[in-house]
């Protein structure tokens, strides 16, 4: 006992007691998973969000009330939204923070009400934009704490499944939004594109108002001393009438952790982050995924898919029915990964999935080289349906694989503790939009301009991106926290058992502080 004392005095070194308890295994309809559904709202923002903006541009109405845009200005009207996004996120380790993750959401939600109205209420291009950026702003802020809030409010050994949900549903948006475009174009109006622009201040005053009726987050709640109201908040998520041991002992457990991160939290600052190589190569961990699904190329097909439509000499009404399909694919692909994110390594996944996005972009280079469509010529029927079949194999592959790990991985307590969760968030959401921001505006202009050519960019990308994930990033499932901080190099661990045995656990970290 008295050696661990003196180490920790001597060290700056900080304990952590791990319990020896069995986890409590929570059912589908338990508390944390409703209120991840719930806060899932702002993934479908993200996905609806996201996805009108693809049938807009095939509808001649909407082209023609803003003068047909040329290519840059096609591009300027989609990454705007990146734009929003990126202040937005940038702006989550503040708001977060300080004003605590309900609030902070529904901050968010307040400009994605008002964005959304200037869309459907565009006079002119300039107004369609500001719009535009408003709620990319508003997805930004919210993407960027609502994960957040879920992983924290989760069991550890649920948190995966949990963050998953985040995913299936901006699939969920995404279909909703294509589909609606299907509609649009079935509706001869000359307004028919601002009911899609219209429909998406829903789910945000949805959201707004409900984040509001939660708990707040008992981590975020022991951050700020207040103890009371983390516990309070705490059984709210967790007490079901007969585990009160466990949740005095996970609460206490809680408490101890975050204790001694509050030693370090003053002097942690934005620089901290990139101070240590082991702070940074968390960084890259949680980051890097994010950069990955950005260079995989999903946002080029869904932004831009029905013009990859007219290039196969396709009509408005079959471009938008085609996009409807493709839509359809990622909530099935989302729904089935619920079952084996948890059962999976994470790197396994990463090397899989951005190994299978190339090979599917080489198939539709080989095919748009191979079989162009071109007007008063006869096109290959069986060679554009393979090229539709590697589209929709993209979004099962991004869907089912990559794009949950993106909520997954940054969410994760063994890559960010609550020290650095909200800064690191921060910094992650800033590289996912800004690489998101350059692939939407330079898109129409490169697909213009080289045809498909410019497919073989996600063929390179997607093959770096396996390397990188297989020799690169360490595997963190089936760890315990101490054996992942061993791999990011910032800790030092004595063990002691009879110091163990006398204060209940089985294990001590001790974590030394850089």
């Amino acid at each position: 006992m008295k050696r661990i004392r003196d180490f920790y005095r001597n060290l700056d070194l900080s304990i952590t007691y791990i319990s020896t308890m069995e986890p409590e295994r929570s059912g589908w309809l338990s508390k944390p998973f409703l209120t991840s559904i719930l806060l899932g709202i702002g993934g479908f923002l993200y996905g609806y969000d996201s996805g009108i903006i693809t049938p807009s541009l095939a509808l001649k109405s909407f082209l023609a009330y803003f003068g047909n845009p040329d290519a840059p200005l096609r591009g300027a009207i989609v990454s705007v939204y990146q734009a929003g996004a990126w202040l937005g996120s940038a702006s989550v380790g503040v708001t977060s923070d300080k004003l605590g993750r309900r609030k902070a959401i529904a901050f968010g939600c307040i400009w994605g009400v008002i964005g959304g109205a200037l869309m459907a209420g565009a006079a002119h291009v300039a107004m369609l934009i500001m719009g535009r950026l408003l709620v990319g702003f508003a997805v930004g802020t919210i993407t960027g704490v609502a994960p957040v809030f879920g992983a924290e409010i989760a069991k550890t050994h649920e948190r995966a499944r949990i963050t998953a949900v985040n995913q299936m549903m901006v699939a969920w948006g995404f279909f909703v939004a294509l589909w609606t475009g299907v509609g649009e174009g079935k509706w001869q109006n000359p307004n028919q594109w601002r009911l899609g622009f219209a429909i998406q201040s829903i789910p945000a005053l949805i959201l707004g108002i409900s984040v509001l009726f939660l708990g707040e987050s008992p981590r975020w709640l022991c951050l700020k001393g207040r103890h009371e109201e983390a516990e309070k908040a705490f059984r709210n998520y967790h007490y079901d009438g007969t585990n009160d041991d466990w949740c005095r002992n996970e609460f206490t457990i809680i408490q101890v952790n975050i204790a001694e991160e509050l030693q370090a939290q003053g002097r942690l600052s934005w620089g901290d982050l990139f101070k240590t190589p082991a702070f940074r190569k968390r960084l890259f961990v949680g980051s890097f995924v994010w950069a990955a699904a950005m260079l995989s190329g999903i946002s080029f097909v869904q932004y831009y898919q029905t013009a990859i439509y007219a290039t196969l000499q396709f009509s408005q009404d079959q471009q938008l029915l085609v996009s409807g399909l493709y839509g359809s694919v990622a909530p099935v692909a989302c729904l089935i990964s619920l079952f084996f994110v948890d059962r999976i390594g994470r790197k396994k996944i990463l090397i899989i999935s951005s190994s299978l996005l190339s090979l599917c972009y080489l198939i539709i280079t080989i095919l748009a080289a191979r079989y162009p469509a071109r007007p008063g010529f006869p096109t290959n029927e069986a060679a554009q349906r393979g090229l539709i079949a590697c589209i929709f194999a993209v979004s099962a592959n991004y869907s089912a694989l990559l794009g949950p790990m993106t909520w997954i991985i940054p969410n994760r307590p063994e890559v960010f503790t609550t020290e650095l969760r909200a800064k690191a968030n921060a910094i992650v959401q800033v590289i996912h939009y800004s690489i998101s921001l350059i692939i939407t505006q330079c898109s129409p202009i490169a697909l213009a301009a080289v045809g498909w050519k410019y497919y073989i960019l996600f063929i390179l990308t997607n093959a770096l991106c396996a390397i990188v994930f297989a020799f690169f990033y360490p595997e963190t499932r089936g760890k315990s926290l101490e054996e992942i901080d061993e791999i990011f190099g910032d800790v030092k661990i004595v063990r002691d058992v009879d110091f163990a045995e006398k204060a209940g656990v089985q294990e001590v970290e001790i974590r030394q502080r850089h």
